[in-house]
């Protein structure tokens, strides 16, 4: 949480991998200053970062349902709901200058415990295709409350064991009622 890249573009492979290099350099400079200031920091190493920089916020496609902003303020409730989001509204500067002025965007915004409905792992436009975490269909805000990882591995479940029915079932996945997958999930010891 200590250096971010922004503008760069999540498919651009480019500038992905610019990126992380930049971020590699970075951190060595932090670790080095940190080590400077001696005491705790004396020994301190850098072992290992991640393969590449993570994305927080790419493409999502366009799915049978959209989570908008007023689903996560009202706390809408949909019968075939995958996960119940609790994780507030987390956005990080939206760019270095903002960075600058406030880590954090404060929106003000309230979050009542929600569904994501398993429409919204759908895509709209491409027969077959399921989504999970981040790339659901969702809007920006909404985004920001339901991408953390508690929440993509209950939609993780629900769209591997939705899709594993359509194929068994030469269905495609919206043919598959939420109550047939929710029965998979229980019987596979995922859901109470």
């Amino acid at each position: 949480m200590m250096n971010h890249e922004y503008g760069v573009k999540p498919f651009d492979a480019a500038g992905i991998t610019t990126a992380t290099v930049r971020a590699r350099a970075e951190m060595t400079k932090m670790v080095n200053g940190l080590r400077g200031l001696g005491g705790p920091w004396e020994g301190l190493q850098l072992v290992a970062t991640a393969e590449q920089i993570g994305v927080r916020d790419g493409r999502r496609i366009s799915g049978r349902f959209t989570v908008q902003k007023d689903d996560l303020i009202q706390g809408i409730r949909h019968e075939d709901g995958v996960a119940r989001v609790t994780f507030g509204v987390d956005i990080h500067a939206t760019s270095a200058d903002h960075n600058k002025t406030a880590a954090i965007h404060a929106t003000g915004i309230k979050v009542k415990p929600y569904d994501i409905p398993l429409r919204a792992l759908i895509a709209r436009d491409v027969d077959g295709l399921m989504m999970a975490g981040r790339c659901i269909s969702g809007d920006f805000i909404s985004h920001a409350s339901y991408r953390v990882t508690g929440n993509a591995v209950a939609m993780g479940e629900a769209a591997g064991v939705t899709g594993a029915i359509a194929a068994k079932s030469q269905r495609l996945p919206h043919e598959v009622n939420w109550k047939e997958s929710e029965e998979k999930l229980r019987q596979l010891g995922l859901r109470a």
